[in-house]
């Protein structure tokens, strides 16, 4: 490989990458570590902000002029539409990034264009399956988690018109996900942030009508935002098209293997398995929590959205190490592997550790932005002060999950994963039913189980067991 153009795989002698996906891929390849990872770093916290906070409170801020029923509606489908963003958007399209990544820095380009048809196949497969058991299933589901009467018929209005369009979000992930893993995380940014100008224009006109457009109501807001992630595809799709990365998107000349779609579900779907156990965890803390009174479950709401803050922060990191560590995998560069994997990771922990102790220092400063109250700001204080400083090893764990990912290895990140789970569960248990300490004993139960999520990780990554098999890197075209 030389410095003046990247070989495609399988290609005519003399044809190389554009000029521009090769500089970039030699940033991934030689660039400095740290540069790079900011770099790439803000584009992708855009994305995900953009993706989970800002298109979520649009919605919410209009669906809110219908009344309380129609809010609380909404709320009961929110946590669904969360678990489809994270198993497309950091799951399989992780696994399609790290797929992507690996082929180029391999020089396999046919392999990489071709991963963006496998990927595309898969994302509908996946869209499939959401639409059909939310579609059909959708009332039961919601009346199971407390919806009734107008609340369930909000939910089901909302529900029915987002995920009936899932095809256009699966898509949107894919396309992302092929974008990011060639390094071009700038225009992902430019990308979203055009689609929610879109959109936040296009809810209020949807939802209550203008001129000849009739009022929708509460399906208005869905549609809008399925319209902007139609818009998102669509544009990205075209610059995947145009030869602006370093790989092509065509349905010609590609051949559908099975080797390429083991290479990413094989990574994709026990990534999926993060998400679910993550809210599994989240769930039996809350629960436990809520044994303590009303007024500890507030405290502890408000203590744990400092803790939401972390993830979006750390996916600008892991997003960017994860570009780097498959490209790199791909070209052999294992030292180069290593030390991004650690730097990335310190970076995380020094990150998540500035927010854990601005919650340790000022936790009543924190607590104000959400409640008046002084017994809930008192025990969210309690709770900060505690599981603060744990927050360190959330960053760590979750960048070198990113790693372990791009590496081919997820069975890591769902051992970590467990870990944390199940201190939650059995360490709960034992200080709610056996010790009675209260919301202080549950923090630090929650901060055991992010200490082991992270030392796990990090066990694991400093072993080398990221490489002590074949990884799809290493595994050449038949």
């Amino acid at each position: 490989m030389t410095n003046e153009s990247i070989p495609i795989a399988g290609s005519k002698a003399g044809i190389s990458a554009p000029q521009g996906t090769a500089s970039r891929t030699r940033v991934l390849l030689h660039g400095p570590i740290v540069l790079t990872l900011l770099r790439l770093g803000p584009p992708n916290i855009v994305v995900n902000v953009v993706l989970i906070a800002v298109t979520a409170s649009v919605d919410a801020h209009f669906i809110g002029r219908f009344g309380p029923n129609a809010l609380a509606g909404i709320s009961l489908v929110f946590p669904l539409i969360m678990l489809m963003q994270q198993v497309a958007n950091s799951s399989m399209g992780g696994a399609i990034a790290a797929a992507v990544a690996r082929a180029i820095g391999a020089g396999r380009h046919g392999d990489a264009s071709a991963l963006v048809i496998h990927g595309f196949i898969i994302a509908a497969g996946m869209a499939a399956i959401f639409a059909l058991v939310l579609l059909i299933g959708g009332p039961t589901i919601y009346r199971l988690i407390g919806g009734s009467g107008e609340v369930l018929a909000a939910a089901l209005e909302y529900s029915n018109a987002l995920f009936a369009g899932s095809l256009a979000y699966w898509m949107l992930s894919t396309f992302t996900s092929v974008v990011r893993g060639a390094g071009h995380a700038l225009v992902l940014a430019v990308v979203y942030l055009a689609a929610e100008a879109l959109h936040i224009v296009l809810v209020p006109v949807l939802m209550f009508g203008i001129g000849p457009l009739p009022a929708l109501g509460i399906t208005g807001a869905g549609v809008a935002t399925v319209s902007s992630f139609t818009a998102s595809s669509l544009v990205l799709a075209w610059y995947i098209a145009s030869g602006r990365t370093s790989v092509e998107m065509s349905f010609r000349d590609v051949r559908l293997t099975r080797r390429l779609f083991v290479e990413i579900l094989r990574v994709g779907v026990p990534m999926s398995l993060q998400p679910s156990l993550n809210n599994v965890g989240l769930a039996f803390l809350t629960g436990f929590v809520g044994s303590l009174g009303a007024a500890q479950l507030a405290g502890f709401g408000v203590a744990a959205r400092l803790e939401y803050i972390l993830y979006p922060l750390t996916f600008g990191i892991d997003a960017g190490l994860l570009a780097i560590v498959g490209t790199n995998l791909g070209a052999g560069n294992y030292a180069r592997v290593v030390r991004a994997s650690w730097i990335a990771a310190g970076l995380a922990g020094l990150v998540t550790g500035c927010i854990g102790l601005f919650g340790v220092i000022a936790p009543g400063t924190w607590a104000s932005l959400f409640t008046d109250s002084a017994e809930v700001s008192t025990l969210a204080a309690q709770y900060l002060i505690v599981i603060g400083l744990t927050y360190p090893f959330l960053g760590a764990g979750l960048t070198l999950a990113s790693a372990f990912q791009a590496a081919g290895r997820p069975e890591w990140a769902v051992v970590g994963i467990t870990g944390r789970v199940s201190v939650v569960i059995v360490g709960g248990w034992i200080a709610v039913h056996l010790v009675g300490s209260g919301l202080p004993g549950l923090a630090l139960v929650a901060g055991s189980g992010l200490v082991v999520y992270g030392a796990i990780l990090m066990i694991a990554f400093r072993a080398g067991v990221w490489r002590t098999t074949a990884s799809p890197a290493d595994i050449q075209p038949s």
